[in-house]
């Protein structure tokens, strides 16, 4: 049973990190914030999808993913850079039975640009493939690596991804089509 949530953790994390994963933090201590109006529960219109933040520290969220009855922890950070918010999560518990499966994997961080509004949350992840493009056309310079499959792994150091989404945080076209949560009440 424990290798099944295994399994189905790390299907979310390579699920949402169809934004951009990234083997650094978006994050320094000094530019992470607290906002008790993103506690709770938040759930997308048209599916069964459900995001929970709990507090876990006064810098940290605890962050519970459910959908279609599959759910996974993640440790969530709010990320002030200029004038933007981002969230910055990461795996949480990854735990299994099977050591050589687990040493198989590597956890990664994966941002997006976000809006708290009341009762809306607005969760734009960075689009891969925006980045893939923008990377072979030589537009956008950021330390990456490809693994095998294709996908683009960043590592880049912290200071340098703050650059990069900085840069790019008005970039409609870096952002694939937002997600809308409403708080439940």
């Amino acid at each position: 049973m424990k290798t099944k949530k295994y399994f189905i953790t790390v299907a979310l994390i390579v699920m949402l990190s169809g934004c951009i994963p990234s083997l650094n933090p978006l994050y320094t201590d000094n530019d992470l914030i607290f906002k008790s109006e993103l506690i709770g529960t938040w759930t997308e219109i048209k599916s069964k999808e459900t995001w929970t933040f709990e507090k876990k520290s006064d810098k940290e969220y605890k962050l519970i993913h459910s959908e279609n009855n599959n759910q996974a922890t993640f440790e969530a950070h709010l990320v002030k850079i200029g004038d933007f918010l981002f969230l910055d999560i990461y795996p949480g518990d990854l735990k299994s039975d099977n050591y050589l499966y687990h040493i198989h994997l590597y956890p990664v961080h994966t941002f997006s640009k976000i809006k708290i509004e009341k009762d809306k949350l607005t969760i734009g992840m960075f689009d891969p493939s925006w980045l893939k493009e923008g990377i072979e056309k030589k537009q956008i310079d950021v330390e990456h690596i490809k693994p095998s499959g294709g996908t683009i792994l960043l590592t880049a150091s912290t200071e340098n991804l703050q650059k990069f989404v900085l840069q790019h945080a008005n970039n409609e076209s870096a952002f694939q089509d937002a997600l809308i949560l409403k708080k439940k009440d």
